[in-house]
């Protein structure tokens, strides 16, 4: 479950365009569904969403060359009759469904990935993994933040183990520390290290192909026809 808090002023720019790579989809859902796989498994058997377009459009503002700084150049006036408007033609919000075949379990596991566009939020980020006993917690949208246990009883927060956190980058953000991550794997693994599996081109083209089949929204019955 995630929900970035997103001003709907932030300039306008490649993460509103679909031919640019923009949209949720593109820059959450993928990233989610790897931190997915990577612990149920890669396999994935079905998969079904819906997207929406939360925002509609975004003001052209010159001069935003960093990503991460983008919310510094909100214009003060958004009623200026001289400002400029570009549409976003992609999702802001989006809910997936996916069943993944597991070593963990005999039957298809199930998966629920939502995130929010509209604002203000109201709950934090968080991602969930329930077994048959109890049900590992995780705060932060990437799983970056405590870590909290159910043994069947009651909740209850855990140290990360110290062999997971000496392999957190110390880097500010969870988009920044998964990009180091990833670098570091990439960089041990053409060194000829022997480094745990991580995405490739493989993963990104079937993801890609994943997200055209969720923004056909193709899983919808009419409903009067039911009546």
């Amino acid at each position: 479950m995630s929900h970035f808090n997103l001003e709907r002023e932030i300039p306008f720019g490649w993460s509103h365009r679909r031919a640019d790579g923009g949209g949720r989809l593109n820059n959450n859902f993928t990233h989610t569904l790897s931190i997915v796989t990577s612990v149920i498994g890669d396999e994935v058997m079905q998969i079904a969403g819906e997207v929406r377009d939360d925002l509609g459009r975004a003001p052209i503002v010159e001069g935003v060359h960093n990503f991460a700084t983008r919310r510094d150049f909100i214009p003060r006036d958004l009623d200026d009759p001289s400002l400029e408007w570009g549409e976003s033609d992609v999702e802001w919000s989006y809910t997936v469904m996916a069943r993944l075949r597991s070593r963990f379990a005999d039957a298809p596991v199930s998966v629920l990935f939502k995130h929010g566009g509209l604002v203000p939020r109201f709950r934090e980020d968080h991602i969930v993994f329930y077994g048959s006993k109890g049900a590992i917690y995780l705060e932060g949208h990437y799983g970056s933040g405590a870590l909290h246990l159910h043994d069947g009883k009651a909740w209850q927060q855990q140290p990360l183990p110290a062999e997971i956190a000496a392999m957190v980058p110390d880097v500010a953000g969870e988009t920044e520390q998964c990009w180091h991550h990833l670098a570091r794997a990439f960089v041990r693994d053409i060194c000829g290290e022997t480094v745990e599996p991580y995405p490739t081109f493989r993963e990104g083209r079937q993801y890609q192909r994943i997200i055209d089949l969720i923004r056909e929204s193709g899983n919808w019955t009419d409903a009067p026809a039911l009546a």
